[in-house]
């Protein structure tokens, strides 16, 4: 356990353009675009000698991540996330990848016991629209009010019929937590079937990289967002996914405490053990998922959930300890 300098308080994932700036590069030409998505900026960066191929593929990637937008968009009206919400105990019709995401975050509730849990929209829509537009804290009541529509036991996913439906009334999900994760994965499998061996793609921070940066890995640096022109480290990829979840992502102060978007679903107040958490995986949906979840779990049993899983992860607490730090980690990742 390590003691972190006052200013380093918080780390983050900086964006793609300034991850390729990091180290000089010279070979194949590059390819990148960044476009808007998701309530963030997506960026996708190929390296590859057939500048018309990379650019095809590029093309493919990007609307392969919009076709998951558009899947599993709490704002989008057309989406299914939107459809099972307004259906309730109705079944609502799920296509396979949607089904996949329920199955997977069905998946980190369990071995969780709840930290993770797609159904907290409730507690969502509670501190995030009302508290801030009320402009005051919810009484206890309220809290445990809203907390009877929360639980990921009462969301019924029936894998071979496609379909899922809350068995209570006013449930309803978000996937805020690991469908950004998931279109990564999704625009990854795109590049690599139209035969791109070097990218990265990056939606918010969330990143998978395709193989190598031609020869030496992808470094992404973990970043003081207090202060931009400071990092804590930089971690090196190679055919690995990284993620960030902190409570500065969104938030606001309310009779002076920090409210923030990553909900505790087993205390209906935003999580207080952590200031962010980082994970490495394979795959992004994987990391999307643990770092949110891990959060929740706060420092000491979500180090032990990470050492169970054998996964890779830099745990910063509320009292600004650097936890799992593992030397490999904070030195250069690999």
């Amino acid at each position: 356990m390590k003691k972190l300098i006052p200013e380093l308080i918080i780390i983050s994932v900086i964006t793609a353009v300034l991850l390729v700036c990091i180290t000089e590069y010279a070979g194949p030409p590059v390819i990148e675009r960044t476009e808007q998505m998701m309530g963030t900026y997506a960026t996708i960066t190929i390296i590859d000698s057939d500048t018309t191929r990379a650019n095809l593929a590029m093309d493919a990637a990007f609307e392969e991540l919009k076709r998951v937008e558009e899947l599993m968009s709490l704002y989008n009206e057309s989406s299914e996330v939107s459809s099972l919400n307004r259906n309730g105990t109705n079944w609502t019709a799920l296509s396979h990848d949607t089904i996949n995401v329920l199955k997977k975050a069905e998946y980190y509730s369990k071995i969780s016991n709840g930290s993770f849990d797609v159904t907290c929209n409730p507690l969502l829509d509670l501190w995030m629209v009302k508290v801030k537009e009320e402009g005051r804290m919810p009484t206890p009541e309220e809290i445990e009010e809203v907390r009877e529509l929360v639980g990921y036991e009462h969301l019924v996913i029936d894998v071979e019929g496609n379909r899922a439906r809350f068995d209570k009334e006013g449930m309803s999900i978000t996937l805020g937590g690991i469908a950004k994760g998931y279109a990564i994965d999704c625009a990854c499998k795109k590049l690599i079937e139209a035969g791109m061996k070097h990218a990265l793609v990056n939606i918010g921070g969330d990143m998978r990289a395709v193989g190598d940066k031609n020869g030496v890995p992808w470094e992404v640096a973990l970043q003081n967002p207090r202060n931009k022109s400071e990092y804590i480290t930089i971690i090196k990829l190679d055919n690995e996914s990284v993620t960030t979840s902190g409570d500065y992502e969104r938030y606001f102060f309310e009779e002076e405490k920090r409210i923030h978007h990553i909900i505790d679903p087993t205390t209906g107040y935003s999580a207080e053990e952590c200031i962010s958490v980082t994970v490495i995986t394979q795959n992004c949906s994987d990391a999307d998922a643990l770092s949110t979840t891990v959060f929740v779990m706060g420092p000491e049993r979500g180090k032990a959930l990470l050492d169970e899983l054998g996964v890779e992860g830099l745990i910063i607490s509320s009292d600004k300890q650097i936890i799992n730090a593992d030397l490999s980690l904070l030195s250069a990742h690999r």
